[in-house]
């Protein structure tokens, strides 16, 4: 079997000369070069990429542009081979996204002297890459939107099971979302391209978190809004969680006719904390100290085509460590650039208007 590098990167036509460094230093180190939109089969990319970064010797990333489609496939690349076997690239280590601070970056400058210094140096990082240990898929992994959201449902309802005679005290559910399960609404259009029981499913979920914090769990939220669509508008379900969302941080719930639920809806945001990320991040789902769900898709579709399951002790532990750091950078962000609170609501708001185009 052909050695291979296979890479990841923002394809761009000012990346090119960098693809071009990558090209010649694999074919220096006895690799074939593989880059993932020059595969021609037809059918999804998704099982193409798994299928390439299974098979590679070492996989490069550019994080540059922190495009999101390259972090997406570099998170998959992590599980599937081991950091070990990951050579990152970036042009600057410091404006790197908190999850992958902690693995070793070969920064560069794109001029000619950077490039030529790149040139020299990356041979000798795929190399050691490419010595690490063997291959060792080191995942569990959910496919499917329906099978992922119901396991969601699952495990909130073990916890939920679990309280003692003082609640759920003490528990900290962390996410990473878009909008966050407490978002979803009643309310949304029905998507003929989603299964008979996925938004059933997805309700469960929200009333099933909701359960957990209305017992004495607290939710802390890093979320990443929809702004700008600039070639599509923002779908309609997304519309609706935006506005429920931002009118349960005022006060409002958007359930009508059940005014129990509307009340449960008022005690249990109570129970959260949100921030805003600078930047995209895959989502994450943290049940306490049981079980973590992250999430990966490509583009815009609703749901997630694959998730990650995390139940080991050290693969929590330093999942809740990363989630901490961001969700404590996130907040001194805010705070630093919109004094005094980091103005959440007032936030949500513009992002919202940019979303709709209603600005």
């Amino acid at each position: 079997m052909k050695k291979t590098c296979f890479s990841i990167m923002p394809f761009e036509e000012r990346f090119e000369d960098i693809d071009q460094i990558i090209a010649e230093s694999s074919q220096e180190c006895g690799f074939e070069y593989i880059r993932g939109d020059r595969r021609l089969q037809p059918g999804s990319i998704l099982p193409q990429i798994m299928h390439d970064i299974r098979q590679a010797s070492v996989v490069v990333a550019d994080i540059t542009a922190h495009n999101p489609n390259v972090f997406y496939e570099l998170g998959i690349a992590h599980q599937i081979k081991g950091p070990e076997r990951v050579v990152i690239l970036t042009q600057s280590a410091e404006d790197s996204p908190y999850d992958v601070h902690e693995f070793r970056q070969l920064c560069y400058q794109h001029n000619k002297a950077g490039r030529a210094a790149l040139r020299k140096m990356l041979p000798n990082f795929l190399k050691a890459a490419a010595k690490t240990r063997a291959d060792q898929e080191m995942w569990s992994v959910v496919r499917g939107r329906l099978p992922r959201t119901r396991l969601l449902v699952r495990d909130l309802q073990r916890l939920v099971d679990s309280a003692g005679p003082n609640g759920l005290k003490g528990v900290t559910i962390r996410i990473v979302a878009g909008l966050g399960s407490l978002a979803i609404s009643n309310n949304e259009p029905s998507d003929l391209t989603f299964e008979a029981d996925y938004y059933e499913s997805l309700i469960a979920e929200r009333n099933m978190l909701r359960k957990a914090l209305l017992q004495g769990a607290c939710m802390r939220a890093v979320i990443n809004p929809p702004r700008r669509f600039a070639q599509a508008m923002l779908p309609e379900r997304l519309r609706v969680r935006f506005e429920r969302l931002i009118g349960l941080l005022e006060g409002r719930s958007d359930i009508a006719d059940d005014p129990q639920a509307v009340g449960e809806d008022l005690a249990a945001i109570k129970q959260c904390e949100f921030v805003l990320s600078p930047v995209p991040m895959p989502n994450l789902f943290i049940i306490g100290e049981m079980v973590a769900y992250e999430g990966m898709k490509r583009g815009g579709s609703g749901g997630f085509d694959m998730t990650h399951c995390e139940t080991s002790a050290d693969g929590l532990r330093d999942l809740i460590q990363q989630f901490d750091r961001l969700f404590d950078d996130s907040r001194r962000d805010m705070v630093r650039t919109h004094p005094p609170d980091g103005r959440l609501v007032e936030q949500l708001k513009i992002f919202y208007s940019e979303a709709t185009g209603l600005e």
